[in-house]
């Protein structure tokens, strides 16, 4: 399954990289740490300040469709292909203006 075709998200949205580490600290002042896992996970919260209906309708459609699943996605700033899947279990949004939304949406990389 692909992403849907809308409108780009607002240049706004961030990303990181996540790489989980154990951290132990001693009494002496000190931490040692390890790596809690071989891989990095990357992450972004994708943000559209304005989306018109008819976008959020797909959005919405392809959320319900692919929330627990896998897709791909092309990372809009860069064109790199990820496969990834939703981070939250919910698709959040507020109404901007009559007819326009303010959607965010997080993904991650598997």
């Amino acid at each position: 399954m692909a992403w849907p075709s809308i409108a780009a998200p607002t240049y706004s949205t961030g990303g990181e990289v996540y790489r989980p580490q154990v951290r132990t600290e001693f009494e002496g002042n000190y931490v040692q740490s390890r790596p809690r896992s071989t891989r990095a996970t990357r992450r972004w919260t994708l943000v559209w300040n304005a989306m018109t209906e008819a976008n959020f309708s797909t959005l919405d459609a392809f959320f319900i469709a692919n929330a627990g699943t896998t897709f791909s996605w092309t990372e809009p700033v860069t064109s790199t292909s990820y496969t990834v899947r939703f981070s939250e279990d919910s698709l959040k949004w507020t109404h901007s203006d009559k007819g326009v939304r303010s959607v965010q949406v997080g993904l991650e990389t598997i």
